[in-house]
């Protein structure tokens, strides 16, 4: 048993799972028009609130505690710690409070100034704050100045009543020692009678130097009020903001985690990322004849690896799609046609994204009549209406090498007209035609039957993601449904990618 012990090992831990600090700066990135709106609604609204709450004004007079009076005889730390929170409770008590009101505080009752008046000791100074609040600097500057005055006036009067109280004893005590002296205690009694007349003389240098506490400092009409600030109270909800912010954020991050790389996306869906298009800003939005440089390299790359995957020694239809909608598909399948055109092969952008189409838009075409009338002319038996079509299209550019097909009037049911043998006839038609590579812009795959349909009726399927937009559950969605339809992805586009250089993993 101890050769056992001895050879026991114990298991290796799991490595800690490395913080992913780019998911969470990308879901920043991703958020901050969310963020934007969080911190300048609740900035705004505290703001908002601060302008219409009523003004609160303060106003503070100050009482020293210059020296011990004799009723507390001591002048340690903690008797004068205790005299002075002895004075701090006095300030607010109610008979206080009633003889300031009777003073010339109009409109205020003993109730209301409980409300207004508190006191602090500030215990390093020997000093006593009244702080007193109201609507107005003046109002708060008379209820502090009065209940100061007040209370100093109240305080004074017992001092002086301690002392002829104290005065009156000693001068009894000193009549009865005189009275009392013989010729056998005369020296003793004397003694005694000396001490009781230097305590009548030092009594008399007390009330000769006046009351312990006096008026530090008298209370003025502040400037500004005390509350509300809007200022303050905005530029705190500011960073409140930021901070509220910052926790949705993380929770949609954590809630719905979404697709954080191009490697990531392509081990979800099990696909090879063909070609990544970087992040360009527009100022004037997209257009397939101003590419920039790397999003034209990109999509040179994009083109060669289609013809490598599907030559042209036969026509080839291509569907351009994507998981979700506004992912970029259609200016992908613009960009495509035009570079594969430029190339010398002759292309037909065809839009079948009859929900949302903007094929048109991009290449200035006439919407109407395009797909939609030729899918319904043909269910009804004229068989001529694809060759007709294309025949009346002229080409826009590259020498008679791209032409376009609109979506046409928009059906009330797509998945309907798609459905059936006018289809099948459609894609019959496309074929008499001359064309090496046929493009066809479908609606997004999860949650149509449009672009699913379309998917197992073409020779390849290219998707197009953004992976700022993605979640993992929609990128397995998206496998689980190729999969089901055996439709022939090619593999990825990747939209958006932050580096410059375009990679290619599919040629």
């Amino acid at each position: 048993m101890g050769d056992a012990v001895g050879r026991y090992t114990a298991p290796d831990l799991p490595p800690d799972e490395p913080v992913e600090v780019g998911r969470y700066l990308d879901a920043f990135k991703r958020s901050k028009w969310l963020i934007v709106g969080i911190v300048a609604s609740l900035a705004a609204a505290v703001l908002i609130i601060s302008l219409l709450l009523p003004k609160t004004y303060r106003a503070t007079s100050k009482i020293a505690l210059v020296q011990s009076p004799n009723s507390l005889s001591a002048s340690d730390a903690p008797s004068t710690q205790r005299g002075l929170a002895t004075m701090r409770v006095l300030l607010t008590t109610r008979e206080l409070l009633r003889a300031s009101v009777k003073s010339g505080l109009q409109g205020e009752t003993v109730d209301s100034l409980r409300s207004k008046v508190h006191a602090t000791v500030d215990q390093d100074a020997n000093v006593i704050n009244i702080v007193a609040t109201d609507d107005t600097a003046r109002g708060a500057a008379a209820i502090a100045n009065t209940v100061a005055a007040k209370f100093l006036d109240r305080q004074h009067r017992a001092q002086q009543q301690e002392l002829k109280r104290i005065r009156a004893v000693l001068e009894k005590q000193l009549v009865d020692l005189q009275a009392s002296v013989t010729p056998l205690n005369q020296a003793e009694v004397g003694s005694q009678i000396a001490a009781v007349r230097q305590q009548l003389t030092d009594l008399e240098l007390n009330a000769n130097n006046g009351s312990a506490l006096q008026l530090a400092e008298r209370a003025e009409a502040p400037s500004s009020p005390s509350s509300p600030r809007p200022i303050r109270n905005a530029i705190f909800a500011l960073f409140a903001g930021l901070f509220i912010a910052a926790l949705v954020v993380l929770a949609r991050a954590q809630l719905r985690p979404r697709v954080t790389s191009a490697r990531e996306l392509s081990r979800l869906l099990d696909l090879p990322v063909m070609v990544e298009v970087p992040f360009v800003r527009r100022r004037f939005g997209y257009s397939p004849n101003t590419l920039s440089a790397v999003e034209y390299e990109a999509y040179q790359t994009l083109q060669a690896s289609l013809r490598t995957q599907l030559p042209p020694d036969r026509q080839r239809t291509v569907l351009i799609t994507s998981a979700l909608q506004g992912e970029g598909k259609t200016e992908v399948t613009a960009a495509l046609g035009l570079v594969l055109a430029q190339a010398g092969q002759r292309t037909w952008l065809v839009s079948a994204d009859m929900r949302w189409p903007r094929l048109h838009e991009l290449f200035d075409v006439a919407q109407t009549p395009g797909l939609s009338e030729v899918l319904a002319g043909t269910r009804q038996g004229r068989e001529s209406a694809v060759s007709e079509l294309v025949a009346r299209k002229g080409a826009r550019e590259n020498g008679g090498r791209l032409h376009v097909l609109a979506s046409g009037q928009k059906p009330p049911d797509p998945a309907q007209l798609l459905a059936g043998d006018a289809l099948d006839e459609f894609f019959d038609g496309i074929k008499e035609s001359e064309h090496d590579y046929v493009l066809l812009d479908g609606p997004p795959l999860l949650g149509l039957v449009d672009s699913q349909v379309l998917a197992q009726r073409v020779d390849g399927v290219i998707i197009v993601c953004r992976p700022d937009r993605l979640t993992s559950e929609n990128a397995v969605d998206m496998r689980e449904l190729l999969q089901r339809l055996r439709a022939p992805a090619l593999g990825l586009v990747i939209i958006g990618a932050r580096s410059a250089p375009a990679r290619s993993y599919g040629s």
